[in-house]
C-alpha cells in the first residue's frame, strides 16, 4: 500500500489549479458572447435574446413557460409572490438545502417549517406532513445535489392537502423522477444557472404552466416595455403593465446568450458528466468508506450537478473530516464538505415574524432532525468534471479517494 501524501508519502495527484472549471470556455462560447455585445447589452422586452433562452429553456426542461432573473434567489423571490403568500401563511422547504430556497419566503414575512430529510438528503411526504399545519399553503423541494425527490408521493401530498408544489431543482436540470422531468409536476419550479450543469454565469429561470403565473412573473421583475406588450390587456393586473411591482431583476443579455449556448450542447454536456457519474461510482462500488449516494435508477435519473459521496464511520479509523484532509493532502483539492449548503433551520431570520423588524438576534428553536444531522455528517462531494482534458482529474480523483480509503478502512 502507497504511503499517504500527509504521512510523508508522494501526493497521487500533481496537477496544476484549478482542478474543475465551468463552462469550458472556447471559440464556439467566445463567438456567441462577442455576437451578442454587438447586437445588444440591454434589452427591455423578450424579443431578443432574453426571450430566445426563456424559449429554448422551457423545451429543455418541457415546461409551458419560463421567465428569466438575475438570480435563482430572485426566481424564487418571484414565486413567493406569484403564489400570493403573505404574512401568516406558511410554506414547508427542506432543512438541509442552500439558504435560498427558503430565505425569500422569511423576506416577505412567510412563516418556514422546516422538514427532515432522507437518506439522499431529501424531503419526503412523510417528513413534509410532520409540519403540516393549519396556516401551511405551499411546499417547496429542493433535488438537493442533484438526486430527484420522491415526486410521484410529494404530488399527492399536496393534491390531498390542497398546497402549491414549489420546486427548487437548482441542482438537478437534468433530473428526473419516474420518467417526468423534475419541474413537471409542480404548479412554478425554479432552475439557478450560476455554476450549474446548465451556466449563464449567473442567473435563474422560473417555469410554471399557469399563463397567469407567467405574466405575475413578469411584473414581479420585468416592468415596464416587456409586459406592456406581453401581458394581454384585458387582464386585471393589466394596469400594472407600467410599473409592475416595482421591482427589476432582469437576467443581463451576455449571461442569456452563454445560456443559449449551453442549451446548444445540452445533449452532449449531459453524456459526459453522466459517464462520469457512472465511472466514479463503479470505481467506488466496492470501498467500504465511501460510495456514491445515489437515488436507485430505476426511479430517478440524477441531476448532473455534483458528485455525492457517503462516508461510512463505522468502516473508517478516522472520522469524516479526517478523511477530507487526508484526502486534500493528496492534491485531491475539490473533496469537499459543504459549507454553504447545511440545516438552515436554526437561522436567525426564520425567528422574525415580522419582516420590517430590526436586524436583532433571535434565538431559533430548530425541529428535531436526525435525518439531516445523519446525512449532513457523512456527506461529501466532488465535482462532475465535463470539458475536454478532464480524465486526469477524473482518474486521479478516483484514485486518490481508494487510496486513502484502503489506508484508514477499519
Amino acid at each position: 500500500m502507497s504511503m499517504l501524501a500527509a504521512h510523508g508519502g508522494h501526493p497521487t495527484i500533481d496537477l496544476p489549479g484549478p482542478h474543475y472549471r465551468w463552462p469550458t470556455i472556447d471559440a464556439d462560447l467566445e463567438h456567441a458572447i462577442i455576437e451578442q455585445t454587438r447586437r445588444s447589452l440591454s434589452e427591455r422586452d423578450g424579443r431578443g435574446v432574453i426571450g430566445d433562452f426563456e424559449q429554448a429553456f422551457a423545451a429543455f426542461v418541457g415546461a409551458p413557460h419560463a421567465v428569466s432573473f438575475a438570480s435563482g434567489t430572485a426566481a424564487i423571490h418571484a414565486m413567493s409572490r406569484v403564489a400570493g403568500l403573505c404574512p401568516g401563511d406558511a410554506v414547508i422547504a427542506p432543512a438541509y438545502t442552500f439558504l435560498a430556497t427558503a430565505t425569500p419566503f422569511a423576506f416577505e414575512g412567510v412563516e418556514v417549517r422546516f422538514a427532515d430529510a432522507d437518506e439522499y438528503g431529501n424531503v419526503t411526504a412523510d417528513s413534509l406532513a410532520v409540519q403540516l399545519r393549519p396556516n401551511v399553503r405551499a411546499v417547496i423541494v429542493t433535488h438537493i445535489w442533484g438526486n430527484p425527490c420522491d415526486m410521484t408521493a410529494i404530488a399527492a401530498f399536496c393534491r390531498d392537502h390542497d398546497l402549491l408544489l414549489l420546486e427548487d431543482c437548482s441542482h438537478a436540470h437534468f433530473g428526473s423522477w419516474a420518467g417526468l422531468h423534475v419541474g413537471s409536476l409542480a404548479d412554478m419550479a425554479v432552475y439557478s444557472t450560476n455554476q450549474k450543469a446548465i451556466t449563464t454565469g449567473e442567473g435563474g429561470m422560473l417555469t410554471m404552466r399557469d399563463r397567469r403565473y407567467r405574466d405575475l412573473a413578469l411584473l414581479f421583475g420585468h416592468y415596464n416595455k416587456r409586459c406592456q406588450s406581453e401581458i394581454g390587456p384585458k387582464a386585471d393586473y393589466y394596469p400594472f403593465a407600467y410599473t409592475g411591482m416595482g421591482l427589476k431583476h432582469r437576467m443581463h443579455p451576455l449571461a442569456a446568450a452563454i445560456g443559449v449556448h449551453q442549451l446548444k450542447r445540452a445533449d452532449d454536456i449531459e453524456q459526459r458528466r453522466r459517464e462520469i457519474l457512472d465511472r466514479v461510482t463503479a470505481s467506488l462500488a466496492a470501498n467500504p468508506v465511501i460510495t456514491t449516494a445515489l437515488v436507485p435508477h430505476q426511479l430517478g435519473r440524477h441531476g448532473l450537478y455534483v458528485i455525492g459521496l457517503r462516508f461510512s464511520p463505522d468502516n473508517a479509523t478516522v472520522t469524516r473530516d479526517k478523511f477530507v484532509k487526508l484526502c486534500l493532502a493528496e492534491g485531491a483539492t475539490e473533496v469537499d464538505v459543504p459549507g454553504s449548503t447545511r440545516d438552515i433551520s436554526a437561522e436567525p431570520l426564520f425567528g422574525r415574524p415580522d419582516p420590517h423588524a430590526p436586524y436583532q438576534h433571535v434565538t431559533v428553536t430548530p425541529p428535531n432532525l436526525p435525518g439531516v444531522r445523519q446525512f449532513q455528517d457523512t456527506f461529501i462531494k466532488i465535482p462532475i468534471w465535463g470539458y475536454p482534458g478532464d480524465n486526469e482529474f477524473v482518474d486521479g480523483y478516483i484514485a486518490a479517494l481508494n487510496k486513502v480509503s484502503a489506508a484508514v478502512a477499519a
